[in-house]
């Protein structure tokens, strides 16, 4: 009995340990679905997350791939703006180095075809009666073939603003038909019109984004016909003052201060190659008389004449200035002796045919006297061979004037008055 009895606590023992393990076992199975439910709903609110984070993250970056690409476009943008503020400013310094209208337009040619690679066109400019608008320079594959035309075919110079040709505007009669959108500045410096910039767009296309391409072409356009407006201001004024500096008002031939300047570099060069060099010296034969018969403007008209009678009569590499009075004075660079010869006798002769007339009167023939001296023969010395240009001058004069005089040498025998004998009434 006894053993039975711990039997059987024993086994109500088992059976309480196993209702036990059963109820834990309950618990745990139940805390096991609340934490895989837990676990289950905080894998979906995770994955929700990942998922809103992914769209931010996405969003973001299309955000900052866009930024960036507004600022490529702006730095791309501040670059080329840099590189136009760059050839402005290169293209002013060296207008305002320029000693020649040529060197100038070549510059500004340069500047434009950088400026608009792709365009064509041209820099017109008033001639000096201002009556026609030549070309100055072009540029580009479509470079215009009418390079002078009257200012009246152009709308820009006309009305003195702008004109931009996109679509159906009214063309200037200057540009061919051929589709092409074009514009057109005047050319301005302190209110005077100088002439007009042209620039052909080289796409025939007229989209609009061809339109938006044009008109930003256009403000930059502006920016360059108001910077080579000045630039040949500039360049006109200054080479206004320089021939004031070198020309002599009057006869627009140049001055004695500068012939004394080129002479003394003709006489460096041409003892550099070896070679010869001519002085001729010409004194207008009995000018007083002018001045006394027809008062200091008939004077004047025959200074007048004679200079552009010099000109004519020069080459390129010659150089006619008015030495001072009625005195004038040639130097012919290179020359011979003997085809120095000729070119005096040749102005001599030639001078003799003027007409001149002044407030509807004729002032009667002129004739002349010159002096001739050659370098090296005569002097190798600059101020020594001027002074044997004035002593055969001279010579010319004593001999009977309206002849030509070599110097230290006999007078070459003149044309007219060969018999003429010199009086004390004679007047230079």
């Amino acid at each position: 009995m006894k053993l039975r009895d711990e039997i059987g606590n024993l086994a109500a023992a088992f059976g309480s340990m196993a209702a036990d393990l059963k109820d834990n076992q309950d618990k745990l199975l139940s805390y096991g679905r609340g934490l895989e439910s837990i676990v289950s709903e905080r894998t979906a609110e995770l994955a929700h997350e990942k998922a809103h984070l992914e769209i931010s993250v996405a969003e973001r970056t299309a955000e900052l791939n866009a930024a960036n690409d507004v600022l490529r476009e702006q730095a791309a943008e501040l670059a080329k703006r840099n590189q136009e503020v760059t050839l402005f400013c290169k293209m002013n310094d060296f207008l305002q180095t320029s000693t020649t209208e040529a060197e100038a337009y070549s510059i500004i040619s340069d500047t434009v075809t950088k400026l608009f690679p792709d365009d064509s066109g041209a820099v017109f400019v008033l001639n000096a009666s201002r009556d026609m608008l030549e070309a100055a320079t072009v540029w580009g594959a479509l470079a215009p073939g009418n390079v002078i035309f009257p200012p009246n075919e152009c709308w820009a110079h006309r009305r003195g603003q702008g004109h931009l040709v996109t679509g159906h505007e009214r063309r200037c009669a200057h540009v061919s038909t051929d589709g092409h959108m074009y514009l057109c500045l005047p050319l301005l410096a302190q209110g005077e019109t100088l002439g007009v910039l042209h620039l052909l767009d080289g796409d025939a296309g007229q989209d609009a984004a061809a339109e938006a391409r044009m008109t930003e072409k256009w403000q930059l356009a502006k920016i360059l016909a108001d910077n080579i407006g000045l630039g040949i201001a500039n360049l006109k004024l200054r080479e206004s003052m320089r021939n004031l500096s070198i020309r002599d008002p009057l006869t627009g031939l140049f001055n004695r201060r500068y012939m004394e300047e080129a002479l003394a570099q003709e006489l460096h060069r041409t003892t550099r190659n070896k070679a010869q060099l001519a002085v001729i010296m010409i004194d207008i034969d009995h000018f007083k008389q002018f001045n006394d018969n027809f008062g200091h403007d008939g004077g004047d008209a025959v200074l007048r004449e004679l200079g552009g009678f010099f000109k004519q009569h020069v080459r390129g590499s010659d150089i006619a200035c008015r030495y001072g009075g009625e005195e004038f004075m040639l130097i012919l660079s290179p020359s011979t002796a003997e085809g120095a010869r000729l070119r005096a006798e040749r102005i001599r002769q030639d001078a003799g045919n003027l007409l001149v007339s002044h407030a509807n009167r004729e002032l009667g023939a002129i004739t002349l006297s010159l002096g001739l001296a050659i370098f090296p023969d005569n002097s190798s010395d600059m101020a020594a061979l001027m002074k044997a240009a004035d002593v055969a001058l001279y010579q010319a004069k004593r001999g009977g004037r309206n002849r030509v005089a070599e110097a230290f040498g006999t007078p070459a025998p003149a044309a007219r008055q060969a018999n003429a004998q010199i009086t004390v009434q004679d007047q230079t």
